[in-house]
């Protein structure tokens, strides 16, 4: 279940301090550098939730917001148990659920007219990505060469996408036929 995460900020430093430096979450976070986690005040420049399992947080959803152009980028996804091998599917599952329902509110809810968002290339969430956009109709805008230093200190490719919402909502229409 998706809830509001500001009202889980003091846990949810302590979960991103925990996942910081694990060679697991590189791909994650794509800075070089780790600061602070804190959730802003206001949701003008963005929307953010936690994924919530058994009473637990079990994943962190946000993406930013231009309110002036109207439209949501630099989706940020992260499963805190997506490294345990005692991980349940189940919760594997409810988590991939608040994610598409996140998406689907870009949309349907806060009415948004795209979504851009990027992922490193070697990231194993690529592949459910490309579904994604492949799912909603959405494009690959393209890809940027040696582009992020993450913690490993290399320099990464990243792909960028993007759906609009003319296209989401033909997708959507044309899946009821």
């Amino acid at each position: 279940m998706l809830d509001n995460a500001k009202k889980y900020e003091p846990e949810l430093v302590k979960l991103f301090y925990d996942v910081a430096y694990d060679p697991f979450y590189n791909f994650q976070q794509i800075l070089s550098y780790r600061e602070t986690f804190k959730i802003p005040e206001t949701t003008w420049d963005g929307n953010y939730f936690v994924s919530m399992f058994e009473g637990k947080i079990i994943g962190y959803v946000e993406y930013s917001t231009n309110r002036s152009a109207n439209y949501a980028h630099g989706l940020n996804i992260l499963h805190f148990n997506g490294n345990r091998k005692e991980t349940a599917l189940s919760e594997y599952y409810v988590f991939g659920k608040d994610v598409m329902t996140a998406v689907r509110d870009v949309f349907e809810k806060f009415g948004f007219n795209k979504l851009n968002f990027c992922v490193v290339i070697g990231n194993p969430i690529e592949k459910t990505y490309d579904k994604l956009i492949k799912r909603y109709g959405g494009r690959i805008v393209g890809v940027f060469r040696r582009d992020k230093l993450l913690i490993d200190g290399k320099l990464h490719d990243i792909k960028c996408y993007e759906i609009l919402a003319e296209e989401y909502f033909a997708r959507k229409s044309h899946k009821k036929d």
